[in-house]
């Protein structure tokens, strides 16, 4: 069986991170997105993989190449404009002929591989099949309900009483009269769907474990956690140098070429990427994903962030509950107050409306290529666009 990623859609609710990358090639846990989703396919039994690329495909292209380092054979098809899941999926029908599939949504996560009970559950039934899961909250979700047989009765794609409900985890098996399905309802993907359901021929695989669809710019802090929950051991490369006295605690992933000066502590789970250099007494506490070619200067403290990669935190930082995006200069000094006076759920500015996160700690959101200037104090939920240039806050 063959499958399809959908990894064209540009996303700009995650903005400042989606400017230069596609969404599933944002870094959690060590590694892109998408390199997760690969490495579950083929644990699954995968090996012929078609991506539907177009915003920023050069990255995933340069990243995965033909596929060999993954033993997968991956081909590319343009998007040629954002037209939807519907025609996205429609630009694969020539590559797909008469058999069945698995279509999979490449900005969904899990914390294990759920194609592996997908594909027990098709083998008993042999119908269009989708992965189902109960999240915290399905506000954002079209939810789906299920009848006594496991088959999905009803689709309710924009739900005026928001209550917990399943909701597609978007991964499905899928036969190829899906095309005729879609050519039906003008290419749209829930038109399909609904068509489907309606003739009652599409059964649910109900998922369990952790799931995240990463819409927002702090769902990369929770799939980052989603990922990290799960490791139960430290890994440790030969290479790396501890100078001095280094504490680690608990599942901490170092990579090669990493130096790590006196008086630092790790605690984990956190990953420390290829080529990093910590400083001396440095902090790094749980959840926290350093990436390749990064810099932490002296006295600093990481509690719960991402950091993309090729950045330098400058001495005596605080970075907590915070994304950084690539190659960014933060000063020595920066502070980001990851909480309000009271405590009280964050809300966040995206396009220009306020959202609420439900979170009561949430820090900066610092995108590629930024330069902070020494002694800044950034506030909850700051989110500093790509390229922007702050000199020191200086006092005289």
């Amino acid at each position: 069986m063959k499958a399809v990623i959908l990894a064209a859609n540009p996303s700009r609710r995650l903005s400042p991170f989606i400017e230069h990358r596609t969404k599933p090639m944002i870094r959690v846990a060590g590694g892109p997105i998408l390199e997760y989703t690969l490495k579950s396919l083929h644990q699954a039994g995968f090996r012929e993989i078609l991506m539907v690329v177009n915003h920023e495909q050069e990255g995933i292209r340069a990243h995965f190449g033909s596929g060999d380092h993954l033993n997968l054979n991956l081909e590319y098809v343009v998007q040629e404009s954002p037209k939807g899941i519907g025609n996205a999926l429609w630009t694969c029908r020539s590559w797909l002929e008469n058999e069945p599939f698995c279509l999979v949504y490449g900005d969904v996560l899990t914390d294990g591989n759920p194609f592996i009970p997908m594909l027990d559950a098709y083998s008993e039934s042999g119908q269009d099949l989708a992965l189902v899961t109960l999240p915290a909250s399905s506000s954002e979700f079209g939810n789906v309900y299920l009848d006594p047989e496991m088959r999905i009765s009803k689709l309710v794609e924009k739900p005026v009483e928001v209550q917990a409900n399943y909701v597609f985890a978007g991964m499905f098996i899928l036969h190829s009269e899906i095309f005729s399905l879609l050519e039906k309802n003008g290419q749209s993907m829930s038109g399909a769907f609904q068509s489907l359901i309606q003739d009652s021929v599409m059964k649910a695989c109900l998922w369990e474990e952790g799931w995240i669809d990463i819409i927002y710019p702090w769902h990369i802090l929770e799939a980052n956690q989603l990922l990290m929950k799960s490791w139960d051991e430290a890994r440790i490369d030969q290479s790396v140098e501890l100078k001095g006295r280094v504490q680690i605690d608990g599942p901490v992933v170092i990579e090669e070429g990493v130096r790590i000066e006196s008086g630092t502590v790790l605690k984990g789970p956190c990953f420390i990427g290829k080529n990093c250099y910590i400083g001396n007494n440095v902090l790094i506490r749980s959840h926290t994903a350093l990436g390749p070619g990064s810099i932490v200067g002296y006295g600093c403290e990481l509690k719960n962030s991402v950091v993309f990669g090729a950045s330098d935190i400058g001495r005596l930082s605080f970075l907590g509950d915070s994304v950084l995006g690539e190659n960014t200069q933060l000063g020595s000094g920066l502070t980001t107050v990851n909480h309000s006076p009271d405590y009280s759920p964050i809300s966040c500015q995206i396009d220009g409306k306020k959202v609420q996160t439900g979170l009561a700690k949430l820090g900066a959101f610092i995108g590629d290529g930024v330069n902070l200037g020494a002694r800044h104090t950034l506030p909850p939920a700051c989110i500093i666009p790509v390229g922007k240039q702050i000199p020191d806050n200086i006092t005289l």
